[in-house]
């Protein structure tokens, strides 16, 4: 059991980059017009999973610290020109699945916007990061050993419309969006894997496709690009921005190492290092056109 967590928490890596996996289907966007960015306002919230906490696994935490996540450094950029709070509602774990629950993230998001709105503050922007979860069961086969990768794409992608949707509402008041609302796409923390047949993965269904990190993760965020246009949502091109510094800016270790079976979940981490997690905050600045970001920063970003 504790060899099956440890290669677990390996494989949750490879549902982080493929958490833009949306299926196919029309979704229906919010029909309002989107003026200019809004720009930032008395509060930032930031939503989503364990990349917006900044959580990593616990060999990576025990031995560089507590790293905080993107909105913390976020929160920091924002604050270099003008006052703002920092809100973070995200939840480690959080699947678009469980975000949309009854009591969940989204509805405490929708009624935090409503809450500052009569308070008279404007939330501004909102970040978004959500929906690597889904997959990991799939991938371990833990809840159908018989479905494949392709199964959950149809939900997820309905979940994500779903979510954008309703804090687009929640952000729109007589027929104007009063804050910014900015997604993200995904890094690939393991460029050049194929996931199936390789040493510690081989007790995965002999059905499940294999797992091309290289093709699949440009194809899913290819589908978060055209939900989120369909909505007129800004999105960080995460993918960009790590391809070819992944040693500098996350906790993988390159090159691969199977063999250290004691190790596995600390060298397959695919959380950010500080300086990913920079550089996602800057990218985050820029997507939701609040840009440029203070130079004083920028080497904190290119570490």
């Amino acid at each position: 059991m504790a060899m099956l967590r440890i290669v677990w928490l390996a494989l949750a890596g490879v549902a982080l980059v493929l958490l833009v996996v949306l299926g196919v289907g029309p979704t229906r966007a919010v029909p309002t017009p989107v003026p200019a960015a809004v720009g930032p306002g008395e509060v930032y919230l930031a939503l989503g999973d364990s990349l917006a906490t900044g959580d990593e696994a616990p060999a990576n935490t025990a031995a560089e610290g507590n790293l905080p996540g993107y909105p913390v450094h976020l929160d920091l950029l924002l604050d270099y020109t003008r006052p703002i709070s920092l809100t973070l509602l995200a939840r480690s774990g959080e699947s678009t699945t469980s975000m949309r629950a009854p009591g969940g993230q989204l509805e405490q998001a929708v009624a935090f916007i409503g809450a500052q709105r009569a308070a008279g503050r404007v939330v501004s922007p909102v970040t978004l990061s959500i929906g690597g979860n889904d997959l990991v069961n799939t991938f371990l086969g833990r809840e159908d050993p018989q479905r494949t990768i392709t199964d959950p794409l149809p939900l997820v992608r309905d979940n994500l419309a779903q979510i954008l949707d309703t804090l687009l509402v929640a952000l729109t008041e007589n027929g104007r969006r009063t804050g910014d609302l900015i997604v993200m796409n995904y890094y690939n923390p393991y460029p050049g894997l194929t996931i199936r047949t390789t040493p510690p993965f081989v007790f995965l269904p002999p059905d499940q496709e294999p797992i091309v990190t290289d093709v699949e993760v440009p194809r899913f965020n290819q589908i978060v690009a055209e939900v989120a246009a369909a909505r007129d949502v800004p999105v960080v091109d995460a993918f960009t921005r790590f391809r070819g510094r992944e040693p500098a800016f996350l906790f993988v270790r390159f090159p691969y190492d199977f063999s250290d079976t004691a190790n596995l979940a600390r060298n397959f981490d695919y959380h950010p290092r500080a300086a990913g997690h920079w550089n996602l905050a800057y990218g985050f600045l820029e997507a939701a056109g609040y840009g440029p970001a203070p130079r004083a920063f920028l080497p904190l970003a290119e570490r």
